[in-house]
């Protein structure tokens, strides 16, 4: 039961985060993709991919009418070496626009760090301005942005196509 309510806790902040501050932290100072990294998407799903068309996903949580939250059947929690806990798609109106990643420890972290890091370049150290934040970076391409952050509860990675998610803060605006 502690274990559900912290977690539920630390999806409501990323949510919070993501809603909120992603556009504003992305696009102060994010350092690019390494050149030929940038995914299109996660795990072979292009991003804007509707759900309708994949048989593998378990609805998790519907955040609102618009906003549902997958996790895929068979999906390896792994990144690198680093062992995950959960693997969560958003899908917003029906199109995948987002993965939230969590993973606890520090071992699992600096694993974490480390693939990204290789894969995509040193990200932007975004500074600290919450109390339990402890690393966290940025990067930015034409289709792809990610966030990724550890704190004293453990550490996560968001990953998202940008359109749409401008698409989607526009529509909240309206």
């Amino acid at each position: 039961m502690a274990r559900t309510f912290r977690m539920l806790i630390v999806i409501l902040g990323i949510l919070l985060m993501v809603n909120v501050t992603f556009g504003q932290l992305i696009r102060q100072g994010a350092v690019e993709l390494k050149p030929g990294s940038e995914p299109d998407g996660f795990r072979g799903i292009t991003w804007g991919t509707d759900i309708s068309t994949l048989k593998d996903m378990t609805l998790v949580l519907a955040i609102d009418d618009d906003v549902k939250r997958y996790q895929r059947k068979g999906d390896v929690l792994r990144i690198g070496e680093a062992k995950l806990d959960h693997i969560h798609y958003e899908f917003w109106k029906g199109k995948f626009y987002l993965v939230e990643i969590e993973a606890q420890g520090i071992e699992n972290w600096n694993d974490l760090k480390r693939t990204m890091f290789t894969r995509f370049g040193e990200g932007q150290n975004m500074p600290g301005e919450e109390e339990n934040r402890l690393e966290s970076y940025r990067w930015e391409g034409e289709k792809t942005a990610i966030i990724m952050i550890y704190d004293s509860t453990g550490g996560g990675i968001t990953i998202s196509s940008i359109e749409i998610m401008d698409e989607k803060q526009r529509g909240q605006m309206e």
